[in-house]
């Protein structure tokens, strides 16, 4: 018994610490697109991009992205392409300061948005 709990134990502890240089950004839909006539529903969960310094990741995607940021002033400062597959973006050490991250499908009306530091 003591064997199956201290095994326990490390496999929690290991998935708990396993992100502890990153920090989760979460990410909510916002849809700019007219709204239908159709029933509400309750906004959906945020979901969660992972940032390590100046790694992003993000859950697999079979759609393509383009990733834009935003400084302060709502310039954007930053765009580059994320591709159907792809799960991880680099962004330049050049960059420093308070971000608003979009990440925004291809040909939608909507878009996903989060917070960031650098």
């Amino acid at each position: 018994m003591k064997k199956y709990l201290i095994t326990a134990i490390l496999l929690v502890g290991s998935v708990c610490f396993s992100n502890a240089d990153g920090q989760n950004i979460p990410m909510h839909i916002i849809n700019d697109g007219p709204m239908s006539d159709g029933p509400t529903y309750a906004p959906p969960r945020p979901w969660y991009i992972t940032q390590d310094g100046y790694e992003l990741t993000f859950p697999a995607f079979e759609d393509d992205y383009i990733i834009k940021l935003y400084d302060e002033e709502s310039t954007l400062v930053y765009s580059t392409y994320l591709y159907g597959g792809s799960a991880t973006v680099i962004l330049p050490s050049t960059l420093s300061g308070e971000f608003e991250l979009r990440l925004i499908p291809f040909s939608a009306t909507y878009y996903y948005r989060g917070y960031m530091e650098l």
